[in-house]
């Protein structure tokens, strides 16, 4: 009787041990997802180049170069975001890497760590592009927001990362 109960109980951990490889959707859609934000901010800092050597007129507005190149930077910052996510899960879920040593993630806390870095850097180049953009009248309630937002974030790390060191 004990080994029917055994042979079906290695059964159901094989079973659930595979399903880890259920994972492997998000993260191929992620690194996906990360390829084509890079593509596409290729393609955007090949065309900007090509416009301000050929193209550029002298009475263009500086702050509008300014802004395009802040828009390319985060288009990368989140493909950077959905790569390194992308590779934290498979490193999580499925098999270490030979990674880098500031790109290895050994648990959970770490990987929302870096996302939560990499997010601030991201909505941070956001604001940035706000700031140079001369149309935005509301700029006190961006900045207002956009802080906010980042102390939020800023304070979840404080938070996340002395918990991590007290459970160490």
């Amino acid at each position: 009787m004990v080994k029917p109960i055994k042979r079906a109980a290695e059964k159901i951990g094989k079973f659930i041990a595979g399903m880890r490889f259920f994972v492997l959707v998000p993260i191929i859609g992620l690194a996906i997802a990360a390829v084509v934000l890079f593509v596409k901010g290729s393609i955007e800092l090949f065309y900007f180049i090509n416009e301000l050597i050929y193209g550029i007129e002298r009475t263009e507005i500086e702050g509008s170069i300014i802004v395009e190149i802040v828009e390319i930077v985060h288009l990368f910052l989140v493909g950077t975001v959905l790569f390194i996510t992308s590779l934290g899960f498979y490193e999580l879920l499925i098999q270490p890497l030979a990674l880098s040593p500031w790109l290895q993630t050994h648990n959970i806390e770490e990987l929302e760590l870096n996302l939560v870095g990499l997010t601030i850097a991201a909505i941070a180049v956001n604001f940035l592009s706000v700031m140079f953009d001369k149309n935005d009248s509301n700029l006190a309630v961006y900045g207002l927001g956009y802080a906010l937002l980042i102390a939020a974030l800023a304070y979840f790390m404080k938070v996340r990362s002395d918990a991590a060191e007290q459970t160490s």
